[in-house]
């Protein structure tokens, strides 16, 4: 962007945050069907890219939201968990705390639109699993249920993604008395610089894509603020806010010039889509609640750079070299999505059309690769790579794949009815 761009940019950017408000929103044998996988067209298609083929749809968002979401009710176990995938070599897996918080928000979202009885119902097993979880604390444990109890910092915050919106959907009390205790436990835990590091924190080491955890305790503050009628703290004088700032600002000390972020701290693996997606959404979403123009705009710069790669070449690689150099020739399916809902958001906030276009191109070439047919756990799902063993959750189909994904085409229908309607509106009348 030249210099005009960035400015005219910054003061829409302003104006939107002033005057809106972020939405809170069995084992089988598969030597045969992993053969099938593997065959030449699949795998020239890939490498011709084929797949970015938006020129026209061949596949209606709806239908394929409605696949995602059978995908996720057929993924909760009988305990209300959601599980964490479905393997090709093993089945499903055991259900997934972390996972089950945040795919909550989405489930009520599909509820606001016509769709299945059960969503909701789905909903409200998943918290109550949730809620039996949670540690003396406040904390939630990290890894499948079943693992060894360990507090998680991480899994935490994304728990607490899923109690505020139950909360805001159920207005039960035991739900935001779990929600603040999470909050307190995440504060409690919080570094003076408003990182994360040590007990709880992955590898014990600090993450920019922690972020994440900052956007909940935003959303947190959102909630106790309303419940306490305008004060923005809860009984103990926690102001989740202030700690989702101090953590912002951390972050965004790590963004370079070119855009990317460093502090991913993920050793013995690259840095993957998925990861830097998770840095993007979390201070997008954080700066939006908390009304933070120059967050947004550090967001902005990164997506940019990353939308200029994918209308170049017509595919993000699954990981990067710093700078956003190199990359892994496979797709990170879900980071795929999670950079179709940056875009799509930051269109809703400066009216850019270029991020509503790469939006709406980034979910059709996804909409491809969800699978019509095949057993329970495909049908419908996700997977975390293209081609399915890309080294990125190889031979897994994954439940936050298809959270981010859901969470991409339900933006995508509501942005579109929007911008449709406001079209409309705007068109002269005929003489």
């Amino acid at each position: 962007m030249n210099s005009g761009e960035d400015n005219a940019m910054t003061g829409q950017i302003a104006k939107a945050l002033t005057e809106a408000t972020g939405l809170l929103r069995g084992p089988q044998r598969v030597v045969p069907l992993i053969g099938k996988l593997v065959f030449d067209k699949l795998r020239i298609g890939f490498e011709q890219r084929h797949l970015y083929s938006y020129a026209t749809t061949k596949r209606a968002s709806g239908d394929v939201l409605n696949s995602l979401l059978r995908w996720i009710l057929d993924a909760q176990r009988p305990d209300g968990g959601i599980a964490a995938y479905y393997s090709l070599l093993t089945g499903y897996s055991e259900s997934y705390p972390e996972v089950t918080g945040y795919i909550i928000p989405t489930l009520y979202d599909f509820a606001r639109a016509p769709g299945d009885d059960r969503v909701v119902a789905a909903a409200e097993r998943a918290t109550g699993w949730l809620l039996s979880l949670q540690m003396p604390t406040g904390a939630f444990s990290g890894g499948l249920q079943g693992s060894e109890a360990q507090p998680s910092v991480f899994n935490t915050g994304q728990i607490l993604q899923g109690l505020v919106r139950a909360h805001m959907e159920t207005n039960r009390a035991e739900i935001l008395e779990a929600a603040v205790a999470a909050g307190n436990w995440l504060v409690k835990m919080q570094q003076e610089n408003g990182s994360w590091l040590g007990p709880g924190a992955y590898q014990a080491v600090a993450h920019t894509y922690y972020s994440m955890v900052a956007w909940a305790l935003a959303e947190l503050s959102e909630v106790v603020a309303d419940h306490h009628h305008g004060h923005n703290d809860n009984d103990n004088g926690v102001d989740y806010g202030l700690a989702a700032e101090k953590n912002l600002d951390w972050v965004l000390s790590h963004f370079r010039p070119s855009g990317w972020v460093d502090g991913i701290n993920l050793r013995g693996h690259p840095d993957y889509l998925h990861f830097i997606a998770y840095v993007l959404q979390g201070v997008l979403e954080c700066a939006i609640l908390r009304r933070r123009s120059d967050a947004v705009e550090a967001v902005a710069k990164s997506a940019w750079a990353l939308l200029r790669k994918f209308e170049t070449n017509k595919y993000l690689p699954g990981a990067y070299e710093p700078d956003f150099k190199g990359g892994q020739r496979f797709t990170c399916v879900t980071g795929n999505a999670q950079m179709s809902c940056v875009w799509l958001r930051l269109f809703e906030v400066t009216d850019d059309l270029r991020y509503l276009n790469a939006g709406l191109k980034m979910n059709e070439m996804l909409k491809q690769l969800i699978p019509t047919g095949g057993p329970r756990g495909v049908a419908g799902g996700v997977s975390g790579s293209y081609p399915v063993w890309g080294c990125y959750q190889p031979l897994r189909y994954i439940s936050w794949g298809c959270k981010f994904f859901a969470d991409a085409l339900l933006l995508e229908q509501r942005l579109t009815q929007s911008f449709e309607a406001s079209t409309t509106e705007a068109l002269p009348c005929a003489s």
